[in-house]
């Protein structure tokens, strides 16, 4: 069962990510060191969406949707960023808490332990991206730069550090623990973050 739903991780990355590069303008090559496993696939997901800028935006959306963003006023951008980061953020979360129940509490959900945790490994991922989703809205919403997220993403950044990495071989545990309380730590780093968007807070409240 683990290793099906390893080769479902695989397919679905480069799958997806294969139609994300093309729909911002980069080739498949971008997505090749994710053979090395969901952690590099999800840095690569992440740089996708939030660092590489769109080569390619205006055929991506349609003519009339393109043209109801263009039409947006600021109260209205900004208000709509922020109803999608508290999306992002319950959603993201509930699946977070949901994948820590599911490994650390004797739910009978499946026959083995490890059974479980494969399960608790599928509501952990799709949640932590979304929590990242939900606040790369939130940092948009708030006029920062999308720098802000490599808070939540410092614990697969280190992955990519040579001889640092190799403190999950010491610690193995650290790498899942600081993907499950990082994402907390940005979400309050942004809650406490100054709204640099000029929106008054009369009508942000009234919204």
């Amino acid at each position: 069962m683990g290793l099906s739903i390893l080769a479902a991780f695989y397919f679905t990355f480069f799958w997806g990510g294969s139609q994300l590069a093309k729909a911002k303008g980069y080739s498949n090559a971008i997505l090749l060191p994710g053979i090395l496993g969901p952690p590099v696939q999800l840095v690569i997901l992440a740089l996708l969406l939030f660092a590489l800028t769109d080569k390619c935006p205006e055929p991506s959306q349609p003519k009339s949707r393109r043209q109801n963003r263009q039409s947006e006023s600021l109260i209205e951008r900004t208000v709509r960023y922020r109803r999608n980061a508290f999306a992002g953020n319950v959603f993201g979360l509930t699946g977070i808490l949901l994948a820590v129940g599911l490994y650390f509490l004797p739910i009978p959900l499946t026959r083995t332990a490890d059974g479980r945790h494969v399960v608790a490994l599928c509501f952990f991922v799709p949640g932590y991206a979304t929590v990242i989703c939900g606040c790369a809205y939130w940092i948009k919403a708030k006029f920062w730069p999308d720098a802000v997220l490599l808070i939540g993403l410092l614990p697969l950044a280190i992955l990519l550090v040579p001889y640092v990495r190799l403190v999950y071989r010491l610690v193995p545990m650290l790498l899942p623990i600081g993907m499950v309380f990082m994402p907390v730590i940005m979400i309050g780093v942004i809650a406490v973050l100054p709204d640099k968007s000029g929106m008054p807070k009369r009508k942000r409240w009234d919204r």
